[in-house]
Parts: structure tokens; sequence; C-alpha cells
């Protein structure tokens, strides 16, 4: 054949011996195969082949003639060094030679990559067909499977996730990680093959986990895993369903979250150790109230004393210093009073008590208290306040607060100048708007650094403002917070040298100022001459109509009050005879309604059966105090209680029990003030000690914190003897009291009555003998005359 039929792959014998259509067809079928295929005589002459034959062995020329046979390629394959190095070709060519009698397989790398399979099968006659197929892709693809499910290995035994497969069916573990191995510090092999219910140690805990693995997918659960050791590991488990290998199975993850257990836990300790820091810093607080309010008793209380002392003599000298004198101590009892808000609000014990504000009227008396200061520093003060400006919705207390701390202190900082206040508001869609206060001032000014630290705790604009113009930097702390409380903001802008402007926005409900309505009493009848009314206050319904019941049959006339606002219209509006009062209820608590009653002499005299629940007290048994007051003590409320609670003559004696001598000494001056007779007892045992000794006093003045024995420690002993049951003691202390210790000291009632565990039948007759005293004489003059005098 020539050399053009050799090259294109044209020549066979088939060609040779004029086969014609079927040579044509066998030579179309080879061309159009996508292997090269070629065929070898019984002398391992090449016979036929096709294109991609050639393409793939890349043999020469010459290697496709009669002339070469496949051992020449053989030869030709080795001396070109694809079998390798140091190759004994005669062994490799005999090797091969000695496949040809039987079909196999192997695979080839081509120089340039390209990977062959060959594949030659003997024929018939003798000779054999080769094919040669390019798997180069396959063997890619393999490759990279091979490197993915390494890759995917590697990351489920690095995994920090544990992982298990398990087949539904058996509860069969078929597949254990890692992950899991690390979490519980055992091989894989001692969970491979097994139940999930046998795999841990607690059988009880075996089934949790299957119960958890076959619940609903969403289900995401905390379990704990124990290592061999008995360490617990706290893990989230989250599971689905899976086919593995054509069988039902679940796939379920385990992540480690011992950690955030563990933190949470000492977020937890953290948070109850910060409880505990937060209620010893309140007991600090109010020791440390009880130690510096205690020397500002004699300070204030001696100034008094010798002020009026020298106002008698003609020393005027004299009077204006000791004026000074008290005036800087009440100043340092502002101060303490501003600490402990400060500890409230951080407390989160600090109440809000919304009512309706007529500004105006809150403007005068804001102008009033701040005026002097604006004196002092002959700074002129200028209020804008329109007179149809209406109300808020507020806490008036703190509303007040808050502007007289922004006045003071523009007052404090501007001298000569001028200091203004301007109430406006702003209205929005619904009639419902807000109440803007700008205090401006002309004074010293701020930088914007100094205004960044205005509201920081016990922080001033600078060193030198401190040094300067003094105070604590609490002020506008606690405005701050009360503004927040009252559901507004505060904004501060000011210039260095020309002022400062501090704008408050509290929200309002309303535009204009309500008509002013007067609370709901029901069952508001006129009274028969001589009747006795009982004002009812309570926020439990079921209490009104017990009460009413109970009380109509014994005839008293019952009125009705749903919280103390009410209570308090009611009585100034028509004091009644007798009031009962429930402790918890909304707006005022029942406490701050019978401090309101004392203080107000219309209403002192009223006697007071405070409905409450105290534990273990018998109807009647005492645990309080007669009275409260706070120190330092107000010189004139002291006379006005040592001669409600002593007789009008000479007699009567004052126990006054106290640990500090200079207390002791003030109080005996005001008590020999009054015409009366004072002994004194260092402490609650020197107190007993001595009451056992004398006849009862006609009053008992008693500090709370002392040592040997405290005066709760002296009460409780107290009230413990029939003989003392009636005594008065008035409670002299600097302590902030806590509720409980409030409820304790509620002995300026007569009675207390536990709601739960006493018959409602039973304040009849505590009604029946007050009433019995107030029935000496004719109305309400002669109630209020018995009350007064049993304590009430």
């Amino acid at each position: 054949m020539g050399e053009a039929d050799q090259r294109d792959g044209a020549s066979c014998p088939f060609d040779a011996g004029g086969l014609g259509r079927e040579a044509t067809l066998l030579r179309a079928t080879l061309e159009n195969m996508s292997q090269g295929v070629a065929m070898y005589d019984a002398n391992y002459r090449l016979v036929t082949w096709n294109q991609l034959f050639r393409e793939y062995l890349d043999m020469p020329d010459e290697f496709f003639d009669n002339a070469h046979t496949f051992q020449d390629y053989i030869r030709y394959l080795g001396a070109r060094g694809e079998f390798g190095d140091n190759i004994d070709i005669e062994t490799v060519l005999a090797k091969r030679v000695a496949q040809l009698d039987h079909s196999h397989r192997f695979e080839r790398t081509r120089p340039d990559g390209t990977v062959l399979e060959v594949r030659r099968d003997p024929v018939p006659g003798g000779g054999f067909i080769a094919i040669y197929t390019d798997i180069t892709d396959r063997k890619l693809a393999e490759m990279k499977l091979r490197e993915d499910e390494e890759q995917l290995r590697a990351i489920d035994a690095a995994a920090p996730v544990g992982l298990i497969i398990v087949d539904r069916a058996s509860h069969t573990l078929l597949h254990v990680n890692g992950g899991v191995e690390r979490l519980l510090g055992r091989s894989a092999s001692t969970f491979t093959g097994r139940r999930v219910e046998d795999v841990l140690t607690n059988p009880d805990k075996g089934r949790e986990l299957w119960d958890i693995l076959s619940g609903p997918d969403s289900d995401r659960r905390e379990f704990i895993l124990h290592r061999p050791d008995g360490t617990p590991v706290w893990t989230m488990v989250a599971h689905g369903d899976l086919d593995f290998r054509g069988a039902p199975a679940i796939i379920a993850t385990f992540v480690d979250i011992t950690s955030r257990v563990q933190i949470e836990q000492e977020l937890r300790e953290a948070k109850e150790a910060a409880e505990s820091a937060s209620q010893v810093k309140s007991a600090f607080l109010a020791n440390m109230s009880h130690e510096l309010r205690t020397p500002l008793n004699a300070i204030i209380g001696y100034s008094e004393i010798l002020s009026e002392d020298a106002a008698d003599a003609g020393d005027t000298a004299m009077v204006a210093d000791l004026d000074k004198i008290q005036a800087a101590g009440k100043h340092l009892l502002g101060l303490i009073n501003d600490i402990l808000d400060l500890s409230k609000i951080e407390a989160g014990r600090m109440d809000v008590y919304l009512e309706q504000v007529f500004l105006n009227r809150t403007v005068d008396e804001v102008r009033t208290i701040v005026g002097p200061l604006m004196e002092k520093n002959a700074n002129r003060f200028v209020i804008d306040c329109p007179i149809d400006l209406g109300s808020l919705r507020t806490d008036v207390t703190k509303l007040k607060q808050s502007l007289i701390n922004l006045l003071s202190n523009a007052a404090k900082f501007t001298k000569g100048g001028q200091v203004s206040l301007t109430v406006s508001r702003r209205e929005e869609a619904g009639g419902i708007g807000a109440v803007r206060f700008e205090v401006r001032d002309t004074g010293i000014g701020m930088t914007e650094e100094q205004i960044g630290r205005l509201f920081q705790a016990f922080t001033q604009a600078d060193s030198s403002t401190t040094r300067n113009f003094g105070g604590t930097g609490l002020g506008l702390t606690i405005t701050k917070h009360f503004v927040a409380m009252l559901g507004g903001t505060i904004v501060v802008t000011s210039v260095p040298g020309e002022g400062s402007s501090f704008v408050i926005e509290l929200p309002a409900e309303t535009d204009a100022s309500p008509e002013p309505v007067l609370p709901m009493i029901d069952g508001l009848v006129p009274a028969d001459a001589g009747a006795i009314t009982v004002l009812v206050v309570d926020d439990d319904p079921a209490v009104h109509e017990v009460l009413a019941a109970t009380l109509g049959k014994e005839g008293y006339v019952v009125r009705h009050a749903r919280d103390g606002s009410d209570a308090l219209d009611i009585m100034r509006h028509d004091p009644p005879d007798i009031v009962t009062l429930d402790v918890m209820m909304p707006k005022i608590d029942g406490w701050s309604v019978l401090g309101i009653m004392k203080s107000e002499p219309e209403l002192a005299h009223i006697p007071v059966i405070m409905l409450t629940i105290v534990d273990d007290r018998n109807l009647g048994y005492a645990l309080g105090a007669s009275e409260y007051m706070t120190k330092p003590v107000d010189r004139q409320r002291l006379l006005g209680l040592i001669h409600k609670f002593t007789p009008g003559d000479s007699a009567g004696q004052v126990l006054v029990v106290d640990d500090d001598p200079d207390v002791r000494a003030m109080v005996r001056a005001a008590i020999e003030d009054g015409g009366l007779h004072a002994v004194e007892a260092g402490n609650g045992r020197e107190a007993l000690i001595w009451l056992g000794a004398h006849p009862t006093p006609s009053l008992v003045l008693l500090d709370l914190m002392m040592p040997v024995m405290d005066g709760f420690g002296f009460l409780s002993e107290v009230r413990a003897n029939p003989a003392y049951a009636d005594m008065p003691i008035v409670v002299l202390t600097a302590k902030e009291l806590t509720e409980s210790e409030r409820s304790y000291l509620a002995q300026n009632t007569l009675l207390i009555l536990n709601k739960s565990a006493q018959p409602i039948g039973t304040l009849g007759a505590a009604l029946a003998a007050i009433a019995g005293r107030s029935k000496a004489g004719p109305g309400k003059a002669a109630a209020g005359k018995a009350a007064s005098e049993t304590g009430g």
C-alpha cells in the first residue's frame, strides 16, 4: 500500500481484496467510533486501524506498514523510556506477548497526561483487537471524588461537632465521628454497631437519648453526656432524617455547650452576688445614713436651741452665726438625702406616683424655694409661664426636684446675671403633646467635653468647678434619672463664657386643666347625730362588701375609698370617726397615707386600724411604735408629740433611749422646755432594766440603732409584756428603713389586723372599743379628743 494510504489509515487487506461496499462500511464504522481501534494478524502485524488509534499511540509512520510488528512497537516504547529506566525490555516484551492469548486490560498514561484504558481481545485464527479509550475525565473525577472523600473524612474526624448516624429500624449506630469521640473520651469502635439505648452507661440516659432522636425534627434539646471519669458534658442535640445506603436513618449532631452553661452559671452567680452586694450596699447606706444624721441631729438641734437663747438675750450677732451653722447642717442633710435618692434609683426602688399637676401652681412653689438662691449671687430670676398653660399628668415631687436642681445649679454658676425658667406646651395630633421646661442662665457655660461628663454621678464639669463652686455632682444625675422615669428627655446646650440651657420635655395627656373631681364615695349619706362613721380604705371589693355587712349591723355608717388618694380627699372633705386602712394599695400605700394623716393636724387625731397581713401575730399584739420621726429631730414636732402622749401636769416622765449622749442631752432639753421630766438610757437593755424598777413612763423616745440591744429588740421585749401594751413609744431614728421595718414600726395605729388569719367579726369589737371612747362626748370633737388621748 502507498505512503499516503498508510498515513491516513485507509490501507488494509480488506481494501486490497476489493470487498467494496462492506469495506467502506467497516471503514466508516471504525472512524466514527469514540475509541481508538486497531487489529493485528496472527503474526502481530497491524492490519487495520482508525485515526483515533494513531492519535492516541503517537507512533511514527513507519510502524503502520507490514514490515513492523507489535513486538517492534513495544521495543520502540521501551527505547523511549515509557517503562522506566534500567528496565529489561525483553522481559517486558515477553510479558506483553504472553498476555495476547487472552483478554486483558490496563491503563496507560501518555506523556501529555492523557490516561488511556487499553483492552486487548484475541480473535479466532490468531491475532487480536486493541481498543484504546480516553478515560482522562473519569480518572480526574475519581481523583476529585477521592480527594473530596478524604476531605470529608478529615472534616468528620476533626469537626468540633459530634455527629452520629443511626439506623431508624434497629436503633443501631452506623457512624460515629471524631467529635463524639472527643466529647465522650471514648473510641468510635465502642459505639459503632450498638443500639443507641445501650451505648451510655446509664440505661435511663440511653432511653432518653433515643426519645430525643425519635422526636420531631424541629426539636433542639439539651442533653448531658458523661465521660468515663464522670465529667458531665452539656450538649445541644439536633437531628433529622437521612437515607443512608438505601435505608431510613437518623443523622444527629451534638454541639458542646458546656462553656455556655458554665458561663450562664457564672452569670447567675454574678447576678446573685450583685444582688447580695446591692443588699449590702443598701444596708451600708442605711447605716451610714444613721451615722451621718446622728451628728447632724446635734448640730442642727443645738444650733436651734442656742439661736433661741441668743434671740431671747438680744445677741443678734450670735443668732446670725448660729443660723449659718444651722443652714450648713441642713445643706449637709440635703447632700445625704441626694446620695440616698441615687442609691434608691440604682436599686430600682424609686417609685413614680402620677397625678394631675397644675403647672402655674408648681412653678410658684419652685419660685419660692429657689428665690433665696438667686438673691445670694445677685441674679435676676425671670419666669415665663402663661396663666392658661394648664396641667400635665406626672410625678409632681420628681418634677419639682428636677426643676429645683437645674435652677439651683444655674444660680450657683451665675453671678450678677440672669436665670430664666420658660414653660411652654408643644401640641401634637390628637391633642396630646408635651410640656417643655427650659432653664437658661448667663453663667460660666461649658465645653463639649464638660457636657459629656455632666450627667455622671459624683462628677462635675471639671476639678476646678468643684473647687470654686462646691457640690457633689449628684443633682444632675438624679435629675436625668427622674426625667427618664417620667418618660421625658433632657437636653443641654452651652457656650463657654456665655451660659447654658437645659431643656426638659415631659409627655402630657391633655392641654387643658381638668375640672377638679371629688372622689367617688360609696354610701355617702348624712350621718345621724352621734353616729360613728367608719371610712374603709381598700382596693379589694370583697373587703368593702364584708366590712359593710359586718359593721352595718353594729350601727356604724360605712364609707368607702378605693385607694389612698381618694381616702385623703374624703378625710379632708368630711373627716370620719375611724379609718380602716389597707397597706398594699395603688397610687399611695397605707403607710404613706398614715404618714400624711399624722402630718396634718386636722387628720392626726383620727384613729386608724391597719388591715394588713402580719404573719404569726395575734389580734391586738402590738409590734411597733406609737409614732415615728427621723433625725435630725424637728423640735416643734417633738414637743407636739410629747404633749400628745403625756399628761398635762408635770408628773409625767419621758424615757429617752439613745446611745448618743448628745442626742439624749438635746432631747432632754426639749422635754424640760415642755415642763416634763426626762430619764435617760443608753440602750434597749438599760431601758428595760429601768422599766422594771420604775413606774411606767408617760412616753418612750426610742432610737433604733444602738449597741447591746437595739430599738427593734426593745420593742419586741416591751410589747411581749402586757403591762406595757399601751405605753406610747415614739421612734427617733436616722436609719433608712426597709419596708419590713416600716411595717414593724407601724404602731402609731391603734391596731393591726391580719386579713387572712383573723375573723372579720373581731373588727367590730375593735371598733367598739374605739367608738366607746369616742362616745364620751358629742359628735366628732369628742371623738378627736379621745383619739388624741389614746395615741391615735
